[in-house]
């Protein structure tokens, strides 16, 4: 639709899919107030910090990839680029598409090569059955098979339960990403994201100089509406509020407990009954637990992408990141965040338990003594933080829900929606959806690019 010339607009979620939702829609010249559960803006890029401000634990780490369109543009409008905010570890082509060829055997790499051939021709089959089925199915061999596991060619291991469609969507980016030219380059934060000259920390000025509104510690309880489709905004301290239009920007788990305490109608609004909207989401839901050591000494050598154990027993995610030295506290040298998926059937290989039956502190323990098991020149942790759990949208395995829903101002500002071209937990990908969310209200937005738009499975 084309909105009015002003409009009073609701974001709820303070991550980059809503902030960019936000920023897009206050400088066309609306009035947008952003509403965030949380203590800070950023959703899965912000950190956590001391009473000092010291930095101490963040959700997971998480990539950036030279070959994004719209992120680069974004940073462009914050006068600022994605260069100053990332820097370069690793690369697809040397820490894992070389090593995963030379650990799989001809025969897998053969059966790999048939199906990604009917991926290209549009087997409707590859839709249906998942990553992990397909492993058993066609006997992949177990070093092949890890790598799968350990990866699911993004390096998130609760994507077993993507289809083997959309695994081969994300080959083809990575594929395409080392065709390039820059032998598809892995870039991580330079520094934490909110820190004074962090990315959040700038964005979080423009939102406010653009005269965006941001509320954190504001939980949205529920959703009702007018009777010509406003969205009425229930927060958790008994205030409400009406807006001209309202953009969902959370998570799965988030959205599931928001729609379900809200309108019945709403629900159905988006395309699907409650029970097969809970199930939707509840599919596309990829929960981690995020942990962070810190180290009064360097550590010997770079870790290898993932760490060592990341093909192996629980296939965790573990990063270094020497270069938050200055935001640690002075004793700090260096940290490393990792992540564990609790929602899997792995067993690890020395105890022989799966990793949700430990406590958490219990895991952040386990997952460096694997560490230095494989590397025993490697420190101990001086301390140790346990972020928590943290989810994020990362597959659609049943297609999209509505971007708006039927009869109401509601819109869904994630890529629960279908309208990005990447369906995954990425910054591209948030950044994508929040555009796409803002331009469906107001098609005098500005637009970000998206360059080359690969169809999904379900278009």
């Amino acid at each position: 639709m084309t909105a009015g010339p002003r409009a009073q607009i609701a974001v709820v979620g303070g991550g980059p899919a809503g902030l960019t939702c936000a920023w897009l829609l206050a400088r066309a010249g609306h009035a947008v107030t952003v509403l965030e559960r949380g203590p800070t803006m950023g959703g899965l890029w912000a950190t956590r910090r001391d009473a000092e401000g010291y930095y101490r634990s963040e959700n997971s780490c998480k990539v950036y990839q030279d070959s994004y369109h719209t992120a680069p543009a974004l940073f462009e409008l914050l006068g600022t680029r994605w260069q100053d905010h990332f820097v370069q570890r690793h690369d697809l082509s040397r820490d894992w598409l070389r090593p995963f060829v030379r650990d799989s055997s001809v025969a897998d790499l053969a059966k790999i090569g048939r199906a990604y051939i009917n991926f290209r021709l549009g087997d409707v089959r590859l839709r249906e059955v998942s990553v992990a089925e397909w492993l058993v199915d066609q006997e992949i061999g177990e070093a092949c098979r890890n790598w799968l596991r350990a990866t699911a060619l993004g390096g998130i291991t609760g994507t077993l339960r993507m289809t083997m469609w959309e695994l081969f969507f994300r080959l083809s980016g990575n594929l395409s990403s080392i065709a390039s030219g820059s032998g598809g380059a892995l870039y991580w934060n330079r520094r934490p994201p909110d820190d004074p000259e962090g990315f959040l920390t700038l964005w979080s000025a423009a939102l406010a100089e653009a005269g965006v509104i941001m509320r954190t510690d504001t939980p949205v309880e529920s959703v009702t509406l007018t009777g010509q489709g406003e969205p009425i905004l229930h927060t958790a301290d008994g205030d409400k509020a009406t807006y001209t239009a309202a953009f969902l920007a959370i998570p799965p788990r988030a959205l599931t407990r928001l729609l379900g305490q809200s309108a019945p109608a709403l629900q159905a609004a988006f395309g699907c009954d409650a029970g097969q909207l809970s199930q939707r989401l509840d599919e596309s839901l990829y929960e981690h637990l995020g942990i962070t050591w810190h180290f009064d000494q360097p550590l010997p050598h770079e870790l290898p992408l993932g760490g060592h154990n990341v093909r192996r027993g629980w296939h965790p995610i573990l990063v270094q990141h020497a270069q938050y030295q200055p935001s640690l506290r002075p004793t700090a040298v260096s940290v490393v965040v990792g992540s564990v998926s609790l929602d899997t059937e792995f067993r690890h290989p020395r105890l022989g338990t799966r990793a949700r039956d430990h406590t958490h502190a219990e895991l952040a323990e386990i997952l460096w003594d694997d560490e230095r098991g494989v590397d025993p020149t490697l420190p101990p942790a001086s301390s140790v933080e346990v972020h928590g759990m943290s989810d994020a949208t990362q597959i659609v395995r049943h297609g999209p829900l509505r971007q708006r829903a039927a009869g109401s101002q509601v819109y869904l500002a994630t890529n629960m929606s279908g309208a990005a071209p990447y369906f995954t937990a990425s910054l591209e990908a948030a950044i994508q959806a929040g555009a796409a969310a803002a331009a469906a209200f107001d098609a005098h937005v500005e637009r970000l690019p998206t360059g080359p738009v690969r169809p999904h499975a379900w278009a």
